[in-house]
């Protein structure tokens, strides 16, 4: 049974029960589950990225707590939703070391960013200054240890405010507790912070780093004594990946360059000050260089590391070396996260949301100073938990007469006063310090001495240790240990004394920056205790704050992928005491409120309080609140009645009134929304003639005069597609873009400014002459067309070993072509005439246009004749000829005849005709070429599977296969073809379209796999024909641009134009609605094709668009998709095409296809 929430579990469950209920859902890949609103996680490890993914992310946004399954998103949305009433959240998480605690951290700061608003460039800059400055603190403060690879030396609290907006206005990040040990005393197989080996393998390999790199005689990490205790650790390959996602996060936060080097500098510093003394002396070369990182006096860094002008031992100029280094370290973390404030700063006043990471428990073979304050931080929030969560709710039952019985849970407080001090009486700390600052001989004796004499029953010593009872069980600290922590060496007030002499501006005002910009704020290390002043500043920031839990377990203590140890999950349940957590949350409440606030909130909830939409109830509150829960069938033994508070038992019955809330404000949404309408509708009724207007303006568009020309030479002499005649049938000329293409432009002329422009350009076919046993074969080929030249050109990018992506194959002088011939049937040959030996037989989806830009550049004859003769050599000379024949193919070439179907569309006798001629009956059939298959590489990195060089792409592009979507000659994609681009074939995009006259049409295309696999059905007037999706010659290396998105623009103002209607499309109506065709002027009936084609060519473009980037004060045109209240299509000034919210657009006017602001 999958245990979503544990307060599901049997009354007599113990810690071995939840245990084997965690173990079940980390099989199941469930990592969260719930005790009420407490979240329980077991670390994911490697199913971290897709649990937290932006998909999961959207999902959960703006979604109650329990709609979804568990999840540290759902908390989070919990805690927003309560911080926008201003009441301040904060979510503390615990566990111990390596449970995941820090990327759970991380991706509550990534969610918060990612799914809130963002009205201003300020905001989107504070977001992303939260988001770097946990990398860089990561880098700065993050170690690998045998608990994680990633683990966290430093406690974090990160405060987030946000405006009325929801919008994240600024914050605050406080770093405490950072382990500055570390840097000189870093334990054996363990790595020292990642920055110091990411500055030694990933500076070289920067721009301009190997120059930096000589200057501060960087070579390998392990020429270094502070990190060589692990061979130098760490991959090349990743310190050189995340040096420059660190740079990267500092330039985000504001860091300059001149700040850069110096960071350098500073580290440089810190590491080879752990090499000023060698084997046998102090090496005072490498002093020199160390002031000359800093730049100081040499002599001053001399008498600052052995204590003045007397002559210092090695082993004490090494200590003062180590404790300057770990000194110098904390000053430069501190900067950081000074800076990262600096980057986040804010003095508006809004809802506040904080997330608390303090380093896990870790017990460890030899205790010191830094574990016993992790510890203590752990103690602390252990007891802010109890105090929240177990306490505090029994003295509220107990307070206001509730019939509870007090539950004793487990009290920590000993173990706190122990460590801390209670009033008169000392603490280990405040022993701690006594000893370190009498500079007695036998420290460590002195101290245990102490503790011995020290009356708790929560410290007992045993020889040179000590042991204090934590939560999680008693602790071994070596006394030892202690002391060498708690003791500087080199006195901090020396240190900063020293680098205030630097000449540096950065350097000499290092230690002047603090890590908050605030009063009061903690000391970022652990010197002299300053634990207990940091963890009191931090709890007492979220005193203020409603607490919200996540409890992080470590599956295992390998932590392996998929392992997950029952055992050891069963100990961390017992010492987080997470069975008195279940215990607490099935016999308590699950809300609580006063009398006032809960009608203030659910009054809507009952008719007998709410008028107009206001609370209206003059008696007693309690009595109001009993008519609400009655009013939605809450029975009384889910609810009790305190003396000022109710009490709610179930989370269901809170769901249940927040959903009859909301309900009611979308009632009332909805008749606001139904009015609105009405409106609208009056208002496209009465800019129908507008837009009749309009439609009849745009007939003069710039292709109408190559479309009247072919129409005026092939009228009565070559049989044409339908809808090739049409008005959506634009004779754009350069469908492969060209004049765009700088590889294709090469090949026409090698000198840009010498380069003419292409006014027509299509992939073709070039009939190769048959041999004795051979048929002709089909060479393709991209034709473009000058006003002075014609060019064949072959494209090489599939070819191994090409030097250029296109090879001229035919270059002809256009003044040499003496006639065109063609066949009088509807196929895509074309054979041009040349003065020269040689003529050209090709097969172009648009021959037509092809031969009438010929026409109207040279005016050749164009002649439609079924037998073709022409010369494909020098001195020889060939025939091919054309017949009709009943078959399904559009055409078959078989050695020198081609046999065209039977029946292809009507031959018109003029254009009009062609437009007002019936469509056939039944659904076409694709129709297929000569198989030869390959790939070609597309746009953006996507790869479509190629038939006969045509690329399967599906986009609202203006290319050779236009005529396919409008009735041309243009092949199909089969169906069963492989899309291995981002972009999928449409399945099903219902656009209903309204006509002048009131009636509906709508397209739908069926889904993938069946028969008409990529086809767009229509229902028109009673006939029902099939037009097979487009099948785009998309160039390879070339994306969407300006010419694609004019001509998908053109193709939405057509459909406005031609169907005479206003949009917002309505999508109340139902897919299998028909056009009828009813009377136009003149006793004609309305020209319908050019609507249906219109249709057809917005349902396929609007499934590839994506969200259009505008700014405020842009004018953009705007065509509403669907019916939709929130996006619409707009196209912007630069002719680009996509969706734009509607709610950041003011509406000047009202009709469509209208310039709005």
């Amino acid at each position: 049974r999958r245990m979503e929430d544990l307060v599901a579990l049997d009354e007599a469950a113990d810690e071995a029960a939840v245990a084997r209920a965690l173990c079940r859902r980390h099989a199941e890949k469930a990592f969260y589950t719930a005790i009420a609103d407490v979240a329980v996680c077991v670390n994911p490890g490697a199913d971290s990225a897709a649990l937290h993914s932006a998909d999961t992310a959207r999902r959960y946004h703006s979604q109650p707590l329990r709609s979804l399954p568990p999840h540290v998103f759902a908390t989070v949305e919990a805690a927003l939703a309560s911080a926008k009433s201003f009441q301040a959240q904060c979510i503390v998480l615990q566990g111990e070391s390596g449970s995941g605690k820090s990327e759970v951290a991380r991706r509550i700061v990534q969610y918060l960013c990612d799914v809130t608003s963002s009205s201003t460039d300020r905001v989107v800059q504070i977001k992303r200054s939260f988001v770097e400055a946990h990398v860089v603190l990561a880098a700065f403060g993050n170690a690998s240890t045998p608990r994680g690879i990633d683990a966290s030396r430093f406690g974090k609290y990160c405060e987030m405010t946000f405006n009325e907006k929801t919008e994240l206005c600024g914050g605050r990040i406080v770093a405490f507790m950072l382990d500055k040990m570390r840097v000189t005393n870093c334990p054996e197989g363990e790595r020292n912070f990642h920055f110091l080996y990411q500055i030694c393998k990933g500076l070289p390999a920067a721009r301009e780093g190997s120059a930096i790199c000589n200057q501060l005689k960087l070579t390998e990490a392990q020429q270094f004594r502070y990190l060589s205790r692990n061979g130098g650790g760490g991959n090349a390959a990743d310190d050189n990946a995340a040096f420059e996602q660190t740079v990267g996060a500092l330039r985000a936060i504001g860091a300059k360059d001149d700040e850069l080097k110096a960071v350098y500098r500073i580290a440089a510093a810190v590491l080879w000050l752990g090499n000023v003394v060698g084997a046998n002396a102090v090496n005072n070369a490498t002093i020199e260089h160390v002031a000359k990182l800093l730049e100081t006096e040499p002599a001053t860094l001399q008498r600052l590391l052995s204590g003045g002008e007397r002559e210092a031992t090695l082993a004490e100029v090494g200590a003062a070396a180590d404790s300057f280094a770990s000194q110098l370290y904390a000053q430069l973390f501190e900067w950081a996260v000074w800076k990262a404030n600096r980057a986040i700063e804010t003095k508006a006043k809004g809802a506040s949301l904080s997330v608390l990471d303090v380093p896990g428990f870790e017990p460890l073979k030899t205790n010191g100073l830094q574990q016993m304050c992790i510890n203590y931080a752990n103690e602390k929030l252990f007891r802010l938990f109890c105090e929240t969560t177990l306490e505090r709710p029994q003295r509220e039952y107990q307070s206001e007469g509730l019939n509870w019985s007090s539950a004793e849970f487990y009290n920590n407080m000993p173990a706190c006063e122990a460590i801390e001090g209670q009033g008169q009486q000392t603490g280990v700390f405040t022993l701690l310090d006594e000893v370190c600052t009498g500079n007695q001989k036998d420290a460590a004796g002195t101290f245990l001495q102490a503790l011995k004499d020290y009356n708790t029953s929560a410290v007992s010593v045993s020889g040179s240790h000590f042991k204090i009872k934590h939560f999680v069980g008693k602790v071994k600290y070596n006394a030892g240990a202690l002391i060498a922590g708690n003791t500087e060496l080199l006195a901090e007030s020396a240190a900063v004394a020293y680098l205030a002499t630097s000449k540096n501006v950065f350097i000499a005002g290092l230690v002047q920056k603090r890590s908050v910009g605030v009063e009061g704020s903690p000391p970022a290390t652990v010197t002299h205790a300053h634990a207990a002043k940091s963890v009191g500043y931090v709890l007492s920031a979220t005193a203020s704050c409603t607490c919200r839990f996540v409890f992080c377990l470590r599956p295992s203590e390998a932590l392996a992928d998929g392992v997950c140890d029952l055992n050891y999950l069963l100990a961390q349940i017992k010492f987080l005491h997470l069975l008195d957590v279940l215990t607490m949350k099935k016999a308590g409440f699950h809300y609580s409120a006063t009398f006032q606030q809960f009608l203030e909130k659910y009054y809507l909830c009952c008719p007998a309080l709410c008028v107009g939409g206001k609370l209206a109830w003059d008696e007693e509150p309690s009595l109001g609140c009993a008519a609400i829960l009655k009013q939605c069938g809450v029975s009384s033994r889910h609810y009790v009645l305190g003396s000022s508070k109710i009490f709610v038992a179930r989370a269901k019955t809170i769901w249940q009134l927040d959903e009859i809330r909301d309900q009611f404000w979308k009632d009332m949404a909805q008749r606001i929304v139904s009015a609105l309408r009405s409106y609208q509708q009056y208002q496209r009724e009465c800019i129908s003639t507008i837009q009749a207007s309009y439609t009849q303006w745009r007939a003069t568009a710039p292709s109408q005069d190559v479309r009247t020309t072919c129409n005026y030479l092939f009228s009565g002499k070559k049989e044409r597609k339908r809808f090739s005649l049409t008005s959506v049938r634009h004779y754009c000329g350069d469908y492969l873009d060209a004049n765009s293409n700088e590889a294709l432009l090469k090949v026409i002329s090698p000198e840009q400014q010498q380069r003419p422009s292409v006014v027509f350009s299509s992939c073709c076919y070039r009939v190769t002459e048959p041999s004795l046993l051979k048929d002709a074969t089909l060479e393709p080929l991209i034709v473009l067309l000058t006003a002075k030249i014609l060019l064949l050109v072959e494209d090489a990018h599939s070819a191994k070993g090409a030097a250029e992506p296109y090879v001229l194959r035919r270059q002809v002088d256009v003044r040499s072509v003496s006639w065109v011939t063609m066949s009088p049937f509807a196929d895509p040959f074309i054979c041009i005439h040349t003065v020269e030996d040689k003529d050209v037989l090709l097969t172009c989806d648009f021959n037509t246009e092809l031969a009438t830009r010929l026409y109207a550049i040279c005016g050749v004859t164009i002649s439609c004749t079924n037998k073709i003769e022409y010369q494909p050599k020098k001195g020889q000379r060939t025939s091919i000829t054309f017949a009709t024949a009943n078959q399904k193919e559009q055409y078959i070439l078989k050695k020198d005849v081609v046999y065209v179907a039977s029946a292809p569309a009507a031959t018109p006798t003029s254009p009009v005709a062609a437009v007002l001629s019936p469509p056939p009956a039944g659904p076409s059939s694709p129709v297929r070429l000569p198989s030869s298959t390959h790939t070609t590489p597309t746009a953006n990195g996507h790869t479509a599977q190629v038939t006969n060089g045509r690329t399967g792409w599906h986009a609202g592009s203006r290319t050779s296969s236009t005529e396919n979507l409008l009735g041309g000659s243009s092949p199909v994609v089969p169906s069963g073809v492989t899309w291995r681009g981002g972009r999928q074939p449409l399945s099903a995009f219902p656009t209903p379209v309204a006509t002048s006259a009131g009636t509906v049409a709508s397209v739908q295309s069926p889904p993938l796999g069946s028969q008409a696999a990529g086809s767009a059905a229509l229902s028109v007037g009673g006939h029902h024909s099939h037009k097979h999706a487009t099948t785009h010659h998309r160039h390879p290396q070339r994306g969407r641009n300006r010419s694609e998105s004019a001509d998908v623009s053109a193709e939405l103002r057509e459909l406005s134009a031609s169907s005479g209607t206003s949009s917002p499309l309505r999508n109340d109506v139902s897919q299998k609605s028909t056009m009828e065709s009813k009377p136009g002027r003149g006793g004609r009936p309305a020209p319908l094709s050019s609507a249906m084609a219109a249709v057809a060519a917005v349902a396929h473009t609007a499934a590839t668009l994506h969200e259009l980037s505008v700014a405020a004060g842009d004018s953009v045109r705007v065509q509403r998709l669907a019916g939709d209240t929130q996006w619409c299509i707009a196209e912007d000034r630069h002719g680009r095409l996509g969706f734009v919210p509607l709610n950041v657009l003011h509406f000047e006017q009202a009709p469509v296809c209208r310039q709005f602001s």
